[in-house]
């Protein structure tokens, strides 16, 4: 993957977006969540998921932007305290990386890939209940 940016974004491409969609690449519990600027319900999720990396260790974050990246891009995931890996739709065709990011995605957003680090996946769409997040961490965290 190229470098990021000076707001810490990385321009998605196909081979990287694949690698953020295999189970096989997440050793430790990993979320990626595929947001944009314009989404109501998906920066309720990012507020979400910023809090909930603060407080449960070790919940690796990867944002996605499903658009280029914009000027408020980077403030939204600051302001609502997300850190970790940020991705932004890069040169190849939203449609490819959608699909090589989640074969089974239908580009709805917010979409948020919950990865229990021992090979282990699930997709959800929509808005995320942290009751549901805890539980598929907890399940993660109890698998031998």
């Amino acid at each position: 993957a190229c470098a990021a940016d000076a707001a810490g974004f990385t321009a998605l491409d196909r081979d990287t977006a694949r690698r953020l969609g295999d189970p096989a690449s997440h050793r430790e519990p990993t979320v990626v969540a595929l947001w944009s600027t314009e989404c109501v319900y998906c920066k309720k999720n990012l507020k979400l998921l910023g809090a909930l990396s603060r407080r449960a260790k070790p919940l690796k974050v990867i944002t996605v932007a499903a658009e280029a990246e914009l000027p408020a891009s980077a403030a939204i995931l600051d302001g609502h305290g997300v850190r970790g890996a940020r991705y932004a739709y890069g040169a190849d065709a939203p449609e490819a990386l959608a699909y090589a990011l989640d074969p089974t995605w239908q580009g709805e957003l917010p979409r948020t890939l919950v990865f229990d680090g021992r090979g282990g996946k699930t997709a959800l769409s929509g808005g995320l209940d942290e009751a549901r997040v805890r539980q598929l961490l907890r399940a993660a965290s109890a698998r031998p």
